[in-house]
């Protein structure tokens, strides 16, 4: 930052892109760093020789961080060898018609769904191309869990197909890697197959929004509400395997305007004893001609959070939620530099950092996800429009070089963009989520102009100004209990 900028009580401040620290100026020390100031003017001050000090240390430097858009072949292979989670779309078919689907009519960024079910041969092509990697030198973790996740549609109306996939990956025995098991379901069909399920300790998140009024939007293809159905299949599991229940059955809910935090809250914590999942509608992919139907629906999960602070039981929960606190716990993270994501951080020089443009997840790093036409994904939340790679008729393409080229050629179309941003260094979005401009290049609804610091800088020092007592709550809460 070149110029000093303003709290709202007129306070001075400076920040330092290189040494990512605020420093509060006061009023005579101000004058020292502007472009007019003549140092010689006041050469034995103390505010000049402070002056000179932090010049010295660099206080006025840019920081040496660049921005890269290239992934290592290395580090790709690297990602597919240490998968940490195998996604599996083993039908696009459903027996309910969600208003609010991902694959429905409010969306148009997903393959035409037709009721297929994927091929056990696909799936035994692309574990028997990742046992490959397993076994290899690049396999560096140590008790390792792979989460295998089976997907849809509904995925238990292809059963059958998980119990084949779930025999061959047994027959895999590599020292240190263990499978386990994942679904999310409607439900529907719990009663059916629990007794499996509870066999192979599957990690099943059960989607229902809440009460039966909150429910409502989860209905069948001719209208039928599904709520009684999943409530009686649900409490099925939990009276026949207590245990089981407890550590292994959880709830997700979506956020509409039929339900709210709190009502999503306190039914399935009064029902079940459990914490539900909440998230809110995905916003990526939206089809244009519904984007009013869509806006009547959605609700921003963290207002609604805000006003569920009224309840009690919400708030023991979740803690005192405040959406000028988190993001002020976001701000401070973004740009103080004594804060660490993880360990490992401690150890990087950060003198020279090197960041990839947006906070796109690095190809496999996460996830592995294969659609039932063949598609292989980086993961199950963007649109289907760009494969990583493919798996038709038992045969796996899947080449680092491509990926590496693929990644490369998206974030060249936004890296001057992101080098011009506030938050380039701190990004939330994903570049899949974003769209071409008329003349090929992307542009991301997060764009900060640099332009913009002094007055973004200021809202949230001003914050911590009038309520000084958050920051030591931010900092201990926020940043570090959550990290």
């Amino acid at each position: 930052m070149k110029h000093p900028f303003y709290s709202k009580a007129y306070n001075s401040y400076y920040y330092s892109d290189k040494n990512k620290e605020f420093y509060f100026l006061p009023s005579q020390f101000k004058e020292c760093i502007q472009p007019s100031f003549k140092s010689n003017s006041y050469k034995n001050s103390y505010y000049n020789k402070k002056y000179q000090f932090w010049k010295e240390k660099g206080v006025f430097n840019s920081s040496n961080d660049q921005i890269h858009t290239q992934y290592s072949l290395e580090y790709i292979e690297s990602n597919i060898a240490n998968l940490r989670q195998l996604l599996i779309e083993v039908t696009d078919a459903c027996n309910l018609s969600c208003r609010y689907c991902g694959y429905g009519e409010l969306y148009s960024n997903y393959d035409k769904r037709e009721g297929k079910k994927q091929s056990f041969q696909n799936i035994k092509a692309l574990i028997d191309f990742l046992t490959k990697f397993w076994k290899s030198e690049k396999n560096t973790s140590f008790d390792h869990i792979i989460y295998i996740g089976f997907y849809g549609g509904e995925p238990l109306i292809n059963f059958n197909l998980i119990q084949e996939t779930i025999e061959y990956l047994e027959k895999i025995h590599i020292p240190g890697l263990i499978f386990e098991y994942n679904m999310t379901t409607n439900g529907i069909l719990l009663g059916k197959y629990m007794d499996y399920l509870i066999n192979k300790k599957f990690h099943l998140l059960i989607s229902l929004d809440g009460s039966k009024i909150n429910n409502s939007y989860r209905v069948t293809s001719t209208g039928m509400e599904s709520f009684d159905i999943v409530i009686n299949n649900a409490k099925k599991i939990q009276e026949y395997a207590p245990d089981y229940f407890n550590q292994f059955v959880n709830f997700n809910a979506v956020l509409h305007n039929r339900n709210s935090v709190e009502s999503i809250y306190s039914f399935i914590k009064k029902t079940f004893n459990k914490n539900p999942n909440i998230g809110e509608l995905t916003t990526n992919g939206i089809n244009k001609d519904l984007k009013e139907q869509f806006n009547k629906m959605f609700i921003n999960r963290l207002e609604s959070l805000e006003q569920a602070m009224n309840c009690e039981e919400v708030r023991e929960n979740y803690g005192e939620i405040s959406s000028d606190r988190m993001l002020t716990s976001n701000f401070l993270d973004a740009f103080i530099g004594n804060t660490y994501k993880t360990l490992v951080d401690l150890f990087y020089d950060k003198e020279n950092l090197s960041y990839m443009p947006t906070s796109t997840c690095p190809p496999f790093y996460k996830k592995l996800f294969l659609t039932v036409n063949g598609r292989i994904l980086p993961c199950e939340k963007i649109g289907q429009q760009i494969s990583l790679g493919w798996v038709k008729d038992g045969i796996v393409s899947l080449n680092p070089t491509v990926i590496q080229d693929l990644y490369e050629t998206l974030f060249k179309k936004i890296a001057k963009q992101c080098k011009q941003c506030l938050l380039w260094k701190n990004c939330s979005s994903c570049i899949f989520f974003f769209e071409d401009n008329a003349d090929g290049q992307f542009y991301c609804t997060s764009f900060l102009g640099k332009n913009k610091a002094s007055s973004y800088f200021s809202s949230y020092i001003s914050y911590l100004e009038k309520e000084p007592v958050r920051y030591e709550e931010i900092i201990n809460h926020f940043l570090v209990e959550q990290t």
